[in-house]
């Protein structure tokens, strides 16, 4: 009996961390984490776009000029959000860590300062993917001269 115990007493931790990590990654409306994000083709940040995720209206936008080295501020509207991240990366280049937590203003606008870093190959073609609340929404971008 007491080798029975000592046994289930080791697995207990394991069985503890499978169960946390169900509830988490198998939350409802989490895509898997190797789902393609949803596209957004936005003509101007400038203005905004408005678009569907899953269930959830989103509306995003910049404040300021999209150029690198100079900071701009992104906004982003998802009624209900509690977690919005942006990540800006280029196709087939590295472009280091650039991940932003987006913060909720009093209207529950999240929002953001950004500051995009130079590509020394000197291409300007970028993609924002936001995480709202585990789902994907990939908007690429061009940054101005």
């Amino acid at each position: 009996m007491t080798t029975a115990r000592s046994h289930l007493l080791r697995l207990a931790p394991a069985g503890i961390l499978l169960m946390v990590a169900l509830v988490v990654f198998l939350q409802p409306g989490r895509e898997p984490l190797d789902a393609a994000p949803q596209t957004l083709q936005c003509a101007d940040l400038a203005r905004g776009c408005t678009t569907r995720l899953g269930d959830r209206e989103v509306a995003l936008g910049i404040t300021g000029e999209l150029k690198v080295l100079q900071p701009f501020e992104l906004w982003v509207r998802a009624e209900g959000a509690r977690k919005v991240q942006a990540r800006f990366t280029m196709e087939g280049m590295d472009m280091g860590f650039n991940l932003y937590t987006l913060r909720p203003d009093q209207k529950g606008v999240f929002r953001g300062r950004v500051t995009l870093p130079v590509c020394v190959s000197g291409r300007r073609d970028w993609v924002m993917t936001l995480e709202i609340d585990g789902r994907r929404l990939a908007v690429p971008f061009v940054t101005e001269l």
